[in-house]
Parts: structure tokens; sequence; C-alpha cells
């Protein structure tokens, strides 16, 4: 009761002696409230702290009676169940089923979804050729992840560079007819894992394979199987005994990772890569100096390589990452091979 007390004290006086803040945190017994205001949205999400959940809800902030999408998710961020959203006026954008992995959009305000809707066909049909249609329902999942764009020549000088407008997105009405898309797929070792590695297609207008060589944000191409080997079959214990069997030693303090890997060839093919499950043993840091504001750290590890495909123990070798940063900003990379 006390608590309840100093909530409504706190946001009487907030509303008397002036505007409501950018973002209030609200503690009670049972759980933490946050509510931020934009010029668009009001955003109310409230935590439990005994159990996994949150309860999420967006209302427009000119009429918070208007509701933009609400729903619970799990602490990780994973949505639950089933999400609907709309726009100002009130009308259903889209309803998106998370436990089924179905979203369906509201076609009168969608003027182009069908052309997603073909695209999609033809890249499930490309990944299913690559790696078979039991492949596809067992560690596949596609969480409409689907952009789309306007891609076109512009001048630069003497020059002609390709470049790429936004248009839209599977849940965001595109404002014109695209002719570039790039549908991301989530790929897990295991159907119940939570983790995943992201998988992208890029397709143009007439649903040709366009090959990618930006690897920042993505896993781009498909990796050549045989016909025999079409299906994830490492198993996790196992793993780690052979891995022990090639000189993995596991103690208390041990920092050991276990995640399924693409390792990229890099190269402007439809083969570009392959699927790897990677066993991490961080081995220790060293910290450099770059220049006088700018420094980093090296992350190194000892990293056990099998194919999942056949469960077969591939190589050991020295791998690390790497986190610069100067003033405020910095940037990251993934596992790469330490060859210092």
């Amino acid at each position: 009761m006390k608590n309840l007390i100093s909530i409504a004290l706190i946001l009487s006086f907030t509303s008397t002696f002036g505007q409501k803040p950018f973002r209030e945190i609200i503690e009670t017994d049972s759980s933490k409230i946050e509510i931020i205001r934009n010029s668009v949205y009001r955003v109310y999400e409230e935590t439990f702290k005994k159990n996994d959940s949150v309860w999420y809800s967006v209302s427009y902030i000119d009429d918070t009676t208007k509701l933009n999408t609400e729903g619970w998710k799990l602490k990780s961020g994973q949505h639950l169940g089933t999400w609907k959203e709309y726009n100002r006026k009130g009308d259903l954008l889209y309803t998106w089923n998370h436990d089924k992995h179905t979203c369906v959009v509201n076609p009168k305000l969608y003027p182009y979804h069908q052309t997603l809707e073909k695209i999609k066909s033809i890249a499930d049909s490309l990944i299913i050729s690559a790696y078979g249609k039991e492949f596809m329902d067992k560690h596949i999942v596609f969480e409409f992840n689907c952009n789309a764009y306007n891609k076109h020549k512009i001048k630069i000088g003497k020059d002609s560079l390709w470049t790429e407008d936004y248009l839209g997105s599977w849940t965001e009405p595109m404002k014109s007819k695209p002719n570039s898309f790039l549908l991301r797929y989530e790929v897990r070792l295991n159907p119940t894992d939570k983790d995943f590695i992201e998988l992208g297609v890029c397709l143009d207008d007439k649903g040709n394979y366009v090959a990618s060589s930006d690897d920042t944000w993505n896993n781009y191409g498909f990796e050549f199987v045989k016909p025999e080997n079409k299906n994830f079959i490492l198993d996790k214990a196992k793993a780690i005994e052979i891995a022990k069997q090639n000189g993995l030693v596991l103690t208390d303090s041990s920092k050991i990772d276990e995640f399924l890997f693409w390792e990229s060839f890099k190269k402007q093919q439809y083969y570009n890569g392959q699927f790897r499950y990677y066993i991490t043993d961080f081995i220790g840091q060293e910290t450099y100096q770059v220049s006088k504001e700018r420094q980093g750290v090296k992350y190194k590890y000892m990293v056990y390589i099998f194919n999942p495909w056949t469960g077969e123990f591939v190589e050991k070798k020295k791998m690390k990452s790497i986190r610069e940063w100067e003033n405020g900003h910095g940037l990251s990379t993934g596992l790469r091979p330490d060859n210092e």
C-alpha cells in the first residue's frame, strides 16, 4: 500500500507542477513499470519480478485510448501468443501469432503484399532445394523479417553507382513497387534451441537469387550438401566428449560456449559457406592502444569445430574477437582466426 501511495504522490506532483516526464520508472512489490513517451507513442512495459513475463502495450500519444499494439513477451524480448497492430485510425494492420509463426496483414492497407508472399515462396523453394523439406520444417523458422527496396543507379560525377531505397517490410506497408528483396530466416541446430543464426536470401523482382558481398549483418548463400547428409545430426553431449579427447579441459572457472556458426567463403556465389558447430573455450584477453583516444581488447579462444551434418570433429584452432572504442563509439567483430 505504501508503494501505491508513493506512486500516486509522484504522479500527482508531476501532473500538477509540470508536464509528464519523457521516461518514468515505477517500482511495486511485484513488478517494475517503465513508461516512455515520445511525439508519436506512449509505451507501457511492466516486468514481473517473480516470473519470466513482461506485459507490453503501446498507444498513440495524441489519444492514449487508441491502441497501437500490446501483448506478452519474455524478458529476453521473445514475443508470445498473438499480437495485433493498429494505425491511428484504428484500422487493423496485421495479426501476428508468434507461437504458430503466422502473420496475416490487412490486404487493403498493403497494396504490394502479394509480391512479398510470392518472393517468400521462391526463397522457401531455394532453401528446400538446397537442404530438403525435412530440414526446412525442423531447423528453419521465418519470423517475417523481410525488407523490400527500390534498387537503382545514381550518377556521381562520371560514375554510376547502384543504391537501394528502403520501401517497407512484411509489417510496414510499401510506398511503391519494389524490385529488390532481403529475407532473413532463423536457423537452429535443434528446434527447441533459443539461440539461432540468421540466413539471408536476396532476390530481385523476378525471383532470381542475387549473391551478396555484404556479410555485416547476415549470413548469405548456401552450403553444398550431399543428398545423404541433408539433416543436422550432431549430438551436443557427444561433441563435448570429443572436444575433451582433443584437449578441452573443463573446470569450475571454464568459460565455454556452444553454438551453430556460418563460415562464409566471402564469395559472391550461390554456394558461399558452410554450417559448423563451435565449442569455444575462453583462454584470455589482451588490451591494446590504437591511439591516444582509441583503445581495444582482444578476446582469445580455443575453438573445437564440428560438422553438424555428420557430427564429425573437423579441427581445433585458435580464434579471437576484437572490440575497439573511442569517445563513446566503437566496433566489435565476430570470431576470426587468430594467427598471432
